[in-house]
C-alpha cells in the first residue's frame, strides 16, 4: 500500500517544517541512520526563492538537518536545463545551505547509462548521477504548472536525472505526444526509484509554469513513499483537469495502488490556473483532435523589450526552431514541436506563450 502524509504550512519556518517531516517519517519511514543520502531538489534554473521555481533551500535545510542527526552523508544536486548545477545551488540559494551544512554535491556531471524495460518504447537512459551510488534518494519537488505536462510534481522532478541538454533530445523523440513523454518519465522515474518524495507546496506556482508562470502562496506539503500516488492524490484535491498525462498512463498500466492517506490539514486551493498550452482534445476523434491541436495549440512567442540575446532559447530548442538575427529572435513554426522548452528556460521571461 502506498502512504501519503499532507498538510499545511504556512511559511518556511523551520521548526514548524521539522514537525511535519517527523510526524510523516513516523507514518512512513525514517530514513535509516548513517545511510549515504541525495537530495534531488526541484532545481530547474538559478533563480531566487521568492520566484517559485526551485525547491525552497528551507526545505533542503530541514531535511539535512535531520539526516544529519542520524549520522547520514548527505549530498544535493539536480541537473538544471542549461547551467552547471554549482551556479543554480548558488542563485538558487540553496548553495548556503550545502556551504553552512558541509553537504557534498552531486554535480550531474556523469554519463550513466541504464538499460530499460519500462512502459516507453525505449530500451535505453542516460543519467547524469547514478542513483545506485547512494543508499537512498529523496526526491524533493515544488508544486507547479508545467506548459507540457500540465503539472510538475514528484514523477516529473526525477527527469532532472537526465542531463543538462540530453532533456531537450527526449522532447525531441517525444513532440507533441504527451503520453509517449509520460511513459519517459515513468520510466526513469522507476529507475530513480526514489525512497521518499518530499513536495514543497508552501509557496507554488500556477500560469504558464514552470518557470515564468504565476507565483502563488499554497501553504501545502506532503511526503509519499510514491510519487505516482502522490501525483494523482494532488491532481484530486487541486482545482485542475483530471487525470493528466502521467496519470492517465498510470492508471491504464495498473500502476497506482491502493493509498493511505494522513490529512493533517491540507489547505483547500482556489482559483488554479493551468497553462495556456493544455490541449483540448484528450478525448476527440483522431482527425478532429489533430484540427484543434493546430487550432488551439498556443505558439512561443518573442517579447523584443525583455531580451537581452543570451541564445539560451536558441542552444534548448530540440527542434531546431529557433535562430537569432542581427537584433531579434526568429522562430520557424514549421519545426517548433511545442515543448516550450524555450519558454521555460529562458532567464529574463522574454519567451511567452
Amino acid at each position: 500500500m502506498s502512504r501519503i502524509v499532507a498538510g499545511g504550512c504556512e511559511s518556511y519556518d523551520e521548526a514548524l517544517l521539522e514537525e511535519f517531516f517527523s510526524r510523516a517519517f513516523e507514518e512512513i519511514a525514517a530514513p535509516p541512520a548513517g545511510c549515504k543520502v541525495l537530495l534531488k531538489p526541484n532545481l530547474l534554473v538559478g533563480k531566487s526563492p521568492n520566484k517559485a521555481v526551485n525547491t525552497h533551500p528551507a526545505f533542503v535545510r530541514t531535511v539535512a538537518l535531520m539526516l544529519l542527526r542520524g549520522g547520514c552523508r548527505v549530498f544535493v544536486g539536480d541537473s538544471p536545463g542549461y547551467e552547471s548545477t554549482e551556479r543554480a545551488l548558488e542563485k538558487s540559494g540553496i548553495m548556503e545551505v550545502v556551504r553552512s551544512l558541509r553537504l557534498e554535491i552531486a554535480p550531474f556531471r556523469k554519463r550513466v547509462t541504464k538499460v530499460n524495460n519500462g512502459i516507453s518504447p525505449y530500451r535505453e537512459l542516460v543519467f547524469g548521477e547514478d542513483p545506485l551510488d547512494y543508499d537512498l534518494v529523496i526526491n524533493m519537488p515544488k508544486l507547479k504548472t508545467h506548459m507540457m505536462m500540465g503539472i510538475t510534481a514528484g514523477v516529473k522532478n526525477t527527469f532532472g536525472f537526465v542531463p543538462y541538454l540530453d532533456k531537450a533530445k527526449w522532447h525531441l523523440r517525444c513532440k507533441r505526444d504527451r503520453l509517449l513523454f509520460a511513459s519517459v518519465l515513468m520510466d526513469i522515474h522507476a529507475a530513480v526509484k526514489p525512497a521518499l518524495t518530499i513536495l514543497d507546496g508552501v509557496t507554488g506556482m500556477d500560469g504558464n509554469g514552470p518557470a515564468n508562470g504565476r507565483v502563488r502562496h499554497l501553504g501545502i506539503v506532503a511526503v509519499s513513499d510514491d510519487a505516482l500516488s502522490l501525483d494523482a492524490f494532488l491532481e484530486s484535491r487541486l482545482p485542475v483537469p483530471s487525470p493528466l498525462p502521467v496519470s492517465i498512463l498510470a492508471g491504464e498500466k495498473g500502476l497506482l495502488h491502493e493509498t493511505s492517506v494522513i490529512d493533517l490539514g491540507m489547505p483547500p486551493v482556489e482559483d488554479f490556473l493551468m497553462p495556456e498550452s493544455m490541449e483540448v482534445d484528450w478525448n476527440l476523434p483522431s482527425l478532429l483532435g489533430e484540427t484543434a491541436r493546430r487550432v488551439f495549440t498556443v505558439r512561443p512567442k518573442w517579447v523584443r523589450k525583455r531580451c537581452n540575446m543570451c541564445r539560451t532559447c536558441v542552444n534548448v530548442c530540440p527542434g531546431g526552431a529557433i535562430r537569432t538575427g542581427e537584433t531579434n529572435i526568429l522562430f520557424d513554426y514549421r519545426l517548433c514541436i511545442r515543448c516550450y522548452c524555450c519558454h521555460e528556460m529562458c532567464p529574463t521571461g522574454a519567451i511567452t506563450v
